[in-house]
Formats: C-alpha cells, sequence, structure tokens
C-alpha cells in the first residue's frame, strides 16, 4: 500500500537530493538585526534614528531614512558567534559604495577610530553597486563566524532598513523577537 504525496513535497524532496550542498535549501535563515547591539559612530555626522534601520519599514512604505551626510561607520553585535549567510541594506535616494567587516571578539569603539580589543576579522567584503532606492545584498563566504559586523558607508547615503541573516539549524519558522515585537507596537 502507499500514500498519496503532494507535488510539493515531491518538490522539495527533489531540491534537497539536487542541491545538498546549498545552505539557503538545508538551514534556515534568521535576521540578528532587529535584536542586535547597533551603533552609528560619532566620528561622522548623521541624521535619522539609528532604531529606525531595523524597524522593518522601508519604501515604498512610509519609512523614514537613515542619512550619512559624509560617511560612516554602523556596528552590529549579538551574543554569539553565528555563520553569516548575506547583510541586506535598503538604500534610498542617495546611493554608494560599502564595506564589510566580520569578527570574531573585538569592539569598534564610539567614534569610529578604534577597535580595542581587535578581534579576529573573518569577512572583508565591498560593494560598489551604488545602486539607489532598493535592496543593496551582500552575501558572506561559506563559514563565515562572527558576533559583530561593521557596516561602513564610503560617502554620503541614506539607509532606510538593514537586514543581516544567519544561517541556523533552526526551523523555518522564525521566532519573534524583541524587535519585532518593539516595531509593532509603534
Amino acid at each position: 500500500m502507499y500514500t498519496r504525496c503532494s507535488f510539493p513535497l515531491i518538490w522539495l524532496l527533489a531540491a534537497l537530493c539536487l542541491f545538498p550542498g546549498n545552505p539557503r535549501i538545508q538551514a534556515a535563515s534568521r535576521n540578528l538585526a532587529p535584536e542586535a547591539i547597533s551603533r552609528a559612530t560619532t566620528w561622522n555626522s548623521y541624521t535619522g534614528e539609528l532604531a529606525l534601520l531595523s524597524d522593518g519599514l522601508y519604501p515604498p512604505a512610509q519609512a523614514e531614512a537613515f542619512f550619512w551626510q559624509t560617511k560612516g561607520i554602523l556596528t552590529f553585535s549579538w551574543q554569539e558567534e553565528l555563520p553569516l549567510e548575506r547583510l541586506r541594506i535598503f538604500v534610498g535616494e542617495i546611493g554608494n559604495n560599502f564595506q564589510v567587516r566580520a569578527y570574531r571578539g573585538g569592539r569598534l569603539d564610539d567614534t569610529g577610530t578604534v577597535r580595542g580589543p581587535e578581534g579576529e576579522r573573518t569577512a572583508l567584503l565591498e560593494e560598489n553597486s551604488r545602486l539607489i532606492d532598493q535592496w543593496v545584498e551582500i552575501a558572506f563566504p561559506a563559514e563565515v563566524l562572527a558576533d559583530n559586523i561593521e557596516l561602513r558607508a564610503l560617502g554620503s547615503v541614506v539607509i532606510h532598513e538593514v537586514e543581516i541573516y544567519a544561517r541556523t539549524s533552526d526551523t523555518a519558522v522564525e521566532r519573534l523577537g524583541w524587535g519585532r515585537v518593539k516595531v509593532q507596537q509603534r
């Protein structure tokens, strides 16, 4: 006797067999940005609220902007080392080049001029497309572990949202984190 199987289940099983090394199929991803401790360095001036970068709002919704007048560094940190997958930035009407540095340990000071302690840099990525009014996605190489990152805007830029995805072995159902609960109560 056999049991009838639905088409989506067959497709999923085929995908797992055909693409066994694809981490997007094997593991769920989690956005770390809403719960990460985030700071904007004070060396360069900016306007906007840092909390807006992880509120889940981006155009065409009524999303307020975070604006670096010249250049600047945003830092994000979390409790444990996690395997990073990708970083997404919703850039507004002014785009620029970005550099992303991932670290294990260490922290950048508030001014954005000194790391103390240094920590181990596990990735250095550059994004030079200068896209505007859309998502800019920066993929991390496989096996990059980090507990903090620096997102460097290399010139004036308008940012509406930042998402940092880590590969997890959890279920694909994303848990409702404190950052998202706060945003829903706005």
